[in-house]
C-alpha cells in the first residue's frame, strides 16, 4: 500500500514539474523553460533601461542666433550695452518680428532615443503682455472685387471684427518646432506701440524627454 501511494505521489510530481529521468539524473524541464523565459524578459528590460539612462542629453545646446534672425535683412542690432533693439511701428498697434534660435547636439540637428531625428518642440516665453478689452477692434476687414462696369479692382470696407470679452494677450507665440535638416527654430514676437521704452525678455527652452533635463537660453530686446 505504501509503495502504491509513493508511486502515485511520484506520478503527480512528474505531471506538475514534468520531471524526466535521463541516465539516473533528474531534469526539471518545465522549470528550466520558465527560468530561461524570465531571464530573457529581464535582459530585454535591462537593455531598454540602459538605453534611456545613457541618453542623458549630453552635447545638447539651445541658443539664439546672432541678430535674433537667420535672415540678415531682418537682424536686430545691439546698443552699446549689448542689448538688442527693436523700433516699433507708430502707425500700427503691433510690430511683428521673427525670432530665430537653434537646437543642436554636437553641432548637428538633435537626434535622441525618444523621437529620433523628428522635429523637436521648443517653448517660448516673454515678460510682456497686453489687454485686448471688450469692444476693442480686433481687425478691420476689407473685401476686394472686380467692378463689372469699369473692369477695375475695387474694394469695400466690411464691419470690423469686435472683441467680445477682455483677453490678456501674450507678445510671443508660445511654441514651435525645429527644422529637421538644420535644427533652426522660429517664433514671432508682436509688442504693441504702447510698450515703447520697455525691455522685453525672451526665453526659449527645450525639455529632453529621455532625461527630463531642461535646456534654455534667454535674451533681451529694448523696444524703441
Amino acid at each position: 500500500m505504501e509503495i502504491l501511494n509513493l508511486h502515485k505521489k511520484h506520478t503527480a510530481l512528474n505531471k506538475y514539474f514534468d520531471i524526466v529521468m535521463v541516465s539516473g539524473k533528474v531534469t526539471i524541464s518545465r522549470i528550466r523553460v520558465w527560468v530561461l523565459l524570465f531571464s530573457l524578459i529581464f535582459f530585454i528590460i535591462s537593455c531598454s533601461k540602459n538605453d534611456v539612462i545613457l541618453d542623458n542629453g549630453e552635447g545638447i545646446i539651445i541658443e539664439f542666433v546672432d541678430g535674433l534672425n537667420d535672415d540678415p535683412t531682418y537682424e536686430l542690432t545691439k546698443d552699446l550695452n549689448g542689448f538688442y533693439e527693436l523700433t516699433l511701428n507708430p502707425y500700427s498697434n503691433q510690430t511683428p518680428q521673427r525670432i530665430t534660435g537653434k537646437l543642436l547636439r554636437n553641432g548637428e540637428p538633435l537626434e535622441d532615443s525618444w523621437s529620433g531625428d523628428q522635429p523637436k518642440k521648443v517653448n517660448w516665453e516673454s515678460n510682456l503682455y497686453w489687454w485686448l478689452l471688450e469692444g476693442d477692434t480686433v481687425a478691420n476687414i476689407t473685401q476686394t472685387y472686380i467692378n463689372e462696369f469699369t473692369g477695375e479692382l475695387d474694394y469695400i470696407n466690411l464691419p470690423p471684427l469686435i472683441n467680445w470679452r477682455d483677453v490678456l494677450v501674450p507678445t510671443i507665440n508660445s511654441s514651435s518646432y525645429t527644422e529637421q535638416e538644420t535644427g533652426i527654430v522660429n517664433t514671432v514676437i508682436a509688442p504693441i506701440y504702447e510698450m515703447k521704452g520697455d525691455t522685453m525678455k525672451i526665453k526659449m527652452s527645450y525639455t529632453h524627454i529621455s532625461s527630463q533635463r531642461v535646456f534654455k537660453d534667454s535674451t533681451y530686446v529694448i523696444l524703441k
